[in-house]
């Protein structure tokens, strides 16, 4: 049995099972939610809020326009160290992980043999150690294949970083609000990493993201998080946002989600995820799945990830049914409210051979056919902060 909430008239997840209240793991910033009136939910076997007091669009159009601090507490943390971490991470990804240099993040994906995503992350080369960021409701899976896959290495140490926090600032105004605490922060781009401390406490910054703006992820011990925390939520620039916002605007900046965008059944280029399969893993086919991903590079997939623009103002939820002249080619994977364009959008999985931008489709919804225009994405552009912008 799922759990469910309804957010902006799309359908989101928040776990694949019932569970006990007590249970469920809290984040150590919980404190301040409920402070703040959060409205907290079950996702992925954690208590997290999903929107607050302000309401999903606002802290929505905060991010966009200023800051938004999210607690992302849930995502799981892993370390991996030893001479044989670069071959883990390669027997089991199609990224060229010798090829990351310390100090820099790559967006990969855990892939089983049929090169289907069991689940996609962030790998930081630490230098000393590769940093794994994986989604919340992947993370034991994770660790079972990780740890399964170590058996054949010798030497190798996987450390589930269960006494770290994590929060991610962002919108145009988060490096004014973090540049107060940390030196030399502002030198960072788009997908860089440092290892610093504050108060003689270590912290992990990565200046990336899930909305499409340029931001940071913080990852540090528990009572320290709480402590910077409070401090960026002094600052009138910060809007405290829940996953209802998280949501809202990684659809707009056409970023999956796994379990509507990516499961074992999709591979990357399925996905529309095709640039984090490195040159020289498809070069030499060595990687999980490869027969099937390099053919589908060559000769296409059988299915595509593409944006939408439903006709009208009501939204077009997960699993609609899409048609073209009566033929059902797919369905939408994710569906919802854009408010920074003010109108409905949607990604979904359709026939390669019907992929073409501004072509229209049909949704049904009960009787009704409602029009569907393809587009490319994002719905919104990025903003992330790359090398040489000014």
């Amino acid at each position: 049995m799922r759990r469910s909430v309804k957010l902006l008239n799309e359908e989101v997840c928040f776990g694949s099972r019932v569970m006990n209240i007590n249970k469920l793991k809290s984040s150590p910033i919980e404190e301040l939610h409920i402070k703040n009136n959060a409205r907290l939910v079950d996702f992925a076997g954690w208590s997290m809020p999903v929107q607050f007091s302000s309401g999903i669009i606002n802290e929505h159009i905060s991010t966009r326009t200023s800051a938004g601090l999210f607690d992302i507490s849930h995502m799981g943390q892993i370390s991996i160290t030893g001479m044989d971490s670069c071959k883990l991470l390669e027997s089991i990804t199609p990224t060229d992980i010798k090829s990351i240099k310390p100090g820099r993040v790559r967006y990969s994906f855990i892939l089983n043999e049929k090169g289907g995503i069991i689940d996609d992350l962030m790998i930081t080369n630490e230098g000393e150690s590769y940093y794994l960021v994986v989604n919340a409701s992947r993370t034991e899976n994770d660790l079972d294949e990780i740890f399964n896959v170590a058996k054949s290495f010798k030497d190798i140490s996987i450390d589930h970083l269960h006494s770290q926090g994590m929060i991610a600032l962002q919108g145009p105004k988060a490096i004014e609000v973090i540049k107060s605490y940390f030196d030399d922060i502002n030198k960072l781009n788009f997908m860089d990493f440092k290892k610093t401390s504050y108060k003689d406490v270590e912290v992990r910054i990565s200046r990336v993201g899930y909305t499409g703006e340029d931001g940071f992820e913080i990852s540090t011990s528990k009572d320290l998080l709480l402590e910077l925390t409070q401090n960026f939520l002094n600052d009138q620039r910060v809007s405290l946002c829940g996953l209802g916002a998280r949501d809202t605007l990684r659809l707009e900046a056409g970023l999956p989600l796994y379990g509507n965008e990516l499961n074992e059944n999709i591979t990357p280029i399925q996905a529309d995820l095709g640039f984090a399969v490195s040159s020289s893993r498809k070069n030499k086919k060595d990687f999980r799945g490869a027969e099937k991903i390099i053919n589908e590079i060559n000769n296409g997939p059988e299915f595509s990830r593409v944006g939408l623009l439903p006709e009208g103002k009501r939204p077009i939820r997960k699993d609609t049914l899409i048609y073209k002249n009566g033929e059902e080619i797919g369905k939408v994977t994710s569906g919802g409210y854009g408010p920074s364009i003010g109108s409905p959008i949607s990604m979904g999985s359709i026939k390669s051979q019907f992929n073409k931008t501004n072509d229209l489709l049909e949704a049904q919804i009960g009787n009704n056919l409602i029009p569907l225009k393809i587009t490319s994405f994002p719905f919104v552009p990025h903003r992330y902060h790359r090398k040489g912008k000014v």
